[in-house]
């Protein structure tokens, strides 16, 4: 396969669909710069829209593990190790899980579920629901074994753990430092399920290296509070973005 072979889906690309593709793209990668998540959360959303679920997917993936490769260094000090362990250990459970189910799925009900898992996320994560204790090991587990799931089948797992980890009262910086770590560590485990199922290659690495200099801008400016935003007004805006694209997208699929 030549590299006219590899880029031949993007050539192909309408207006309309480009520039929705290319939206979704920016603000994912603002609020991953910004908050450490959302960034799968919205290019999946929004890609969904115009284009297969599973494209979006592995393309997420691949720029979630570059993402979090340049964000290291700022969050290392940060990265409660021993909870991102259990998270992990979980997420090895349900990620088979979730790759089988995007491999079995078709994209109209791939599309109707990512778009009800957003919005109930994004629901949850806006009404600010704590824990009034801290969370017990075999929850953690639980969780990072939803996450896996989550991750394997729409590339949205950090949307259980940022809510979870919302509710913990875990302070914003180990929250970032938390997801940073454990999406480099899930989402390597992702691709390589992606791979094994003859759902991600060449084509996707392509489009993901297409995408990468808008990602590494959008994470830049984030990362410097884009346009002087307040933490709780960027999260207002992050949230109300995707609750915004599940609406849209249950639109698309039941109308």
């Amino acid at each position: 396969m030549d590299l006219a072979d590899l880029f031949a889906p993007v050539h192909a690309l309408g207006g309309l669909q480009a520039a929705v593709m290319l939206a979704g793209l920016a603000a994912g990668a603002l609020a991953r710069g910004y908050s450490g998540f959302g960034f799968s959360a919205l290019l999946v959303a929004s890609w969904s829209l115009v284009g297969a679920p599973v494209q979006a997917v592995g393309v997420a993936l691949v720029l979630e593990v570059t993402a979090s490769v340049f964000q290291a260094v700022s969050v290392w000090r940060d990265i409660p190790w021993r909870r991102v362990g259990l998270l992990i250990a979980g997420a090895a459970v349900g990620t088979p899980l979730g790759v089988h189910v995007l491999a079995v799925t078709d994209a109209a009900t791939l599309r109707l579920g990512i778009a009800l898992f957003v919005l109930l996320a994004s629901a949850v994560l806006a009404a600010g629901f704590k824990f009034k204790a801290r969370a017990s090991a075999p929850l953690v587990l639980a969780i990072g074994a939803l996450s896996g799931a989550c991750n394997g089948a729409v590339a949205m797992g950090g949307l259980p753990v940022a809510v979870f980890l919302t509710a913990d009262g875990v302070s914003p910086a180990a929250l970032r430092a938390s997801v940073v770590a454990y999406f480099f560590l899930l989402d390597l485990t992702g691709l390589a399920f992606l791979r094994n199922e003859g759902l991600a290659g060449p084509d996707t690495l392509a489009l993901a290296v297409l995408c990468l200099p808008v990602l590494l801008l959008g994470m830049w400016l984030g990362g410097r509070h884009f346009l002087g935003a307040t933490p709780a007004g960027f999260r207002r805006v992050t949230l109300g973005l995707l609750a915004g694209l599940a609406v849209l997208g249950i639109i698309r699929t039941v109308v």
